[in-house]
Formats: structure tokens, sequence, C-alpha cells
């Protein structure tokens, strides 16, 4: 089925519950986006924000892999994530940053170094997202995988949620009727 084309596997540094997917020039999100599938919202923001990422984690350090693929990735292995969900998203061109913190300078992961601009297709899955800031020393990091290629007219989708942190998302930002 072939290889990402660049890979990321690092700690990033989140506060206020999101981290996000932008462009150049971008600062992080905010949460006054619609999370209405507990996980992922994508945005046109004109700031070059393309998607927010909502954590169970209020501030500190999540793992996150992050992949670009030319094509459509393998089929997601969805027994081992609480939560998952694909958006689609128009990205306006350029790197594709990953931004943490809303601190400077902002915590940032570079995916890819030159997107062309086009409607993409990310899917974001998540677990260890409930323990939150009671999480203990011994409990396993907040994880997550971004996963981005070439896509257009796809819905959005949630592939699985089972987190509490996404039924308290989806509770506080109910899709629109």
């Amino acid at each position: 089925m072939g290889m990402p084309l660049h890979r990321i596997d690092a700690m990033l540094e989140v506060e206020y519950n999101v981290f996000t997917v932008v462009a150049a020039g971008a600062g992080p999100g905010s949460l006054d986006r619609p999370y209405g599938n507990g996980l992922v919202a994508a945005t046109t923001g004109e700031d070059g924000t393309v998607a927010v990422i909502v954590t169970g984690l209020l501030d500190g350090d999540i793992h996150v892999v992050a992949e670009f693929w030319e094509v459509s990735p393998p089929p997601l292995e969805l027994d081992v994530w609480q939560d998952a969900a694909q958006v689609d998203i128009d990205w306006p061109g350029g790197p594709v940053r990953i931004l943490g913190a809303d601190v400077l300078p902002f915590p940032e992961l570079t995916l890819a170094a030159d997107v062309p601009p086009g409607r993409y297709r990310l899917q974001v899955a998540g677990r260890n997202r409930d323990e939150g800031e009671a999480r203990l020393p011994e409990a396993p990091v907040e994880e997550y995988l971004l996963q981005m290629w070439p896509a257009a007219g796809d819905e959005a989708r949630v592939l699985k949620t089972t987190s509490g942190i996404a039924a308290l998302w989806m509770a506080a930002f109910p899709p629109a009727d």
C-alpha cells in the first residue's frame, strides 16, 4: 500500500485542550470552533488555520504521529484507538505545521515543507484521552495520529467514538439540524 511521503513522531505541548494544523503565518487555534464529532473541526480561517483537534489534556505534553500521504493510507486499525474521525480541509498551500500551546515561540512540528493548495482529507485518531489533568505519572500519555492526503468531495465522518472526553465535546457542540 506504500509509505507516507513525510512522517513525524514527537511530543507536543498543548494548552486550552487544543492543537492545530495550520499553514504558514497562522497561530494556534481556539475553542470557538464546532467540535460536534468530539475530536477535530475543519475550518477555513483567514489566518491559515485549517483544523483544530481537541484533547482531554488542558495543558501539557501529548504524543503526536503525523503523516502526509500521496494517496489514501491503509485503513486505520480502529481497535487501538478510542476516537477517530475524518474531515476535508481546504489547504492554502505551503508548509503543513502542527502547533501546540499559545506561547512564544509556538511549540511547532513541521509535517511537510511545500504542499500544493487544494482539497485534502485529514484523519485524526486519539487514545488515552480520558485521564486529562488527573493523569497519574504511570498512566499512558495522550496520543494522536494525524494522516493527510489529497482528496475531494468526501463528507466528514466519525469512524469511532468511545472516550468520555469525546462525549463531553459532542454534548457541548451538538450537530446542527
